[in-house]
Order: structure tokens, then sequence, then C-alpha cells
């Protein structure tokens, strides 16, 4: 891997944790007003399952964090791969 799609794709995943996180509190904000009980989950305006949603924006953060963790951990390791085979 090339250290500047290296580096694209760390950044890209850094602006993804609080975009995933604000798209959870999002979800949250219309899971209070869309809905007729805290306990519902399904919105009444768009009929879209909003707990669905605020999980899945969880994970993804989730993801995007471990995602990262790898890429540091094991940086040495896919830097140095790819530029042996370039050479």
């Amino acid at each position: 891997m090339r250290k500047t799609i290296y580096i694209i794709t760390l950044i890209l995943l850094i602006i993804g944790i609080p975009l995933f996180e604000f798209m959870a509190f999002n979800s949250m904000v219309s899971l209070k007003y869309e809905t007729r009980k805290l306990t519902d989950c399904i919105s009444i305006v768009s009929g879209i399952d909003l707990c669905n949603a605020i999980r899945t924006f969880h994970i993804l953060a989730i993801l995007c964090g471990l995602i990262i963790i790898g890429l540091l951990i094991y940086r040495k390791q896919i830097l140095k791969q790819k530029s042996e085979n370039e050479i």
C-alpha cells in the first residue's frame, strides 16, 4: 500500500467515527420526536426502524476505530510489503 493511500484511508476512517456517531445521535433525536413512545422503534414519519439504524451507526463507528487501530499496529508491515513489491 502506498503511503499516500494509507494516509488518506486513515484520514477517512478518523472522519468516519464522529460522522457515524453524529448520525446515531441524529437518529436518536428522530426516535424521540417521530415515535409515540420511546420504546417504539418504527418512525411514524418515514417507517424506518430507528433502533436498527442507531445500532448500525454505532457498529460502523466501532469498526472504523478497530480498522484504525489495526492499520496503526501493522503500519510497518503494510507499507514495507508494498514498497518491496514495487522495487
